[in-house]
């Protein structure tokens, strides 16, 4: 019973992601069509500062990805690698976006919270890596919501 429970929490918590993820990122074909802007493939790095904001955060998006299958699959290595990657990007110096004091408790939170994930699969904790995976997208929901109307309110008035 507790298979069936968590196998229809990971369902539910993808297609949450992927039904948020249209406004939350860009879509396939924009990245296609800006293949000039892409990096190279073969580099595995995560956190670079030098890719367009759009690829870096993409990254943090793959690695979330990797953290979800790993769940689902009850891979723990692959759940400590991702939840490794997206801490290793959010302490990149691409990440800070900003300087403002809400955004940097964002990103501290995010930080502390990708750790624990790191040590939930560690333990091979399923349930506490599980809730650590959640806090870490509400996370990012609530940051990139907040960014983008940090952006909206200083755009120039158009009238």
């Amino acid at each position: 019973m507790k298979r069936k429970l968590f196998a229809v929490l990971c369902g539910g918590i993808a297609l949450a992601l992927i039904l948020a993820g249209g406004r939350v990122l860009p879509t396939r074909a924009a990245d296609q069509a800006k293949d000039d802007r892409k990096a190279d493939p073969s580099q595995e790095d995560s956190g670079r500062d030098d890719l367009p904001l759009r690829d870096f955060m993409r990254q943090k998006l793959e690695a979330s990805n990797m953290v979800l299958e790993g769940l689902c699959t009850d891979d723990f290595d692959m759940v400590k690698e991702g939840a490794t990657r997206m801490n290793s990007i959010s302490n990149s110096e691409r990440w800070r976006v900003m300087n403002d004091a809400v955004y940097r408790q964002f990103s501290g939170d995010f930080q502390a919270t990708t750790q624990q994930l790191v040590e939930a699969a560690e333990k091979e904790n399923m349930d506490r890596a599980t809730l650590k995976w959640v806090d870490a997208t509400m996370s990012c929901i609530e940051c990139h919501n907040f960014v983008r109307g940090i952006m909206v309110a200083e755009q120039p008035d158009s009238r």
